[in-house]
């Protein structure tokens, strides 16, 4: 008689400290076992038992496959672009060439072109087609932009986007040498036009960076001559002239304008002062 509640004794002992059954209806579960099949219920438990983790049976549960890396992830662990996409799979790749073509394609676009070039050919096509889709969503905003500025159907923010998707287009370096300049021209006229009718430093920032792409220095010059003009406390523009005046060699000028500096109403940081001191150290300037 005293057989039977042993056996039931024994076995909650068993389930609660022994096999470390904690989820309650798990050991529920066993207990009812134990109770109406005796011989089998302390075997049936010892397939309840849970891992060292404390996860049952964690060992034969499907795993949660990780999450793809994104360009931000390789970013952040210091991968190069072109490592990461020729050493991963190609969801892998494809993930990462999305993710960092999407966001900011100048960003990561040296990485692609070299895996294009040491990559497997799908990896290639997965690039290609990326490429395709942002060459097309750029001409598109393009072609929008530039419809409302033809039309004189646009706002001040109108013509500062237009810009910035042409100065982007142009960073991105996946266009071709004909549509590269057909872009440059698009830039030069709308950052003209801004100086003409919305003047701004940052309009004329851009315009003497694009002067200076094309290698025009003298252009870029007169650029940055308006521009300190216009903006006599801006740094930027005393460092633009400066740096012209510094690639075209211009000795003359170089030293009326350092000698002049400290009669200037603007207060010159390290940017601006590390020239001064290289002009200084060599001579060049008194």
């Amino acid at each position: 008689m005293l057989a039977y509640p042993i056996y039931l004794a024994v076995s909650i002992i068993l389930y609660l400290f022994v096999f470390r059954v904690k989820h309650p209806k798990t050991a529920f579960f066993g207990l009812l076992v134990s109770l109406l099949i005796p011989p089998f219920g302390l075997i049936f438990a010892i397939f309840l038992r849970e891992t060292p983790n404390g996860n049952q049976n964690e060992a034969h549960s499907p795993k949660t496959p990780a999450p793809l890396p994104t360009a931000a992830d390789v970013e952040y662990l210091r991968v190069p672009m072109s490592e990461a996409l020729i050493l991963n799979g190609h969801a892998v790749c494809c993930t990462l060439l999305l993710d960092a073509l999407k966001n900011d394609p100048s960003r990561y676009l040296f990485g692609i072109r070299e895996a294009l070039e040491k990559g497997d050919p799908e990896t290639a096509h997965y690039a290609a087609a990326a490429v395709m889709d942002i060459q097309n969503d750029l001409l598109l905003r393009i072609k929008q932009l530039s419809v409302k500025i033809q039309n004189q159907q646009f706002a001040d923010n109108d013509l500062y986007e237009y810009a910035g998707v042409l100065k982007k287009s142009l960073d991105s370096k996946l266009f071709d040498p004909y549509n590269e300049s057909q872009l440059q021209a698009r830039l030069e006229a709308v950052l003209n036009f801004m100086i003409l009718h919305k003047p701004s430093p940052k309009a004329y920032s851009e315009l003497i960076e694009l002067a200076i792409r094309k290698r025009g220095y003298p252009e870029a010059l007169r650029f940055a001559s308006e521009y300190l003009l216009e903006y006599p406390h801006e740094e930027d523009a005393y460092l633009y002239y400066l740096q012209c005046l510094m690639t075209l060699r211009d000795t003359a000028n170089l030293q009326a304008f350092v000698g002049g500096l400290k009669n200037r109403p603007v207060r010159l940081t390290a940017r601006t002062l590390q020239y001064v001191r290289y002009l200084k150290d060599k001579g060049i300037v008194g």
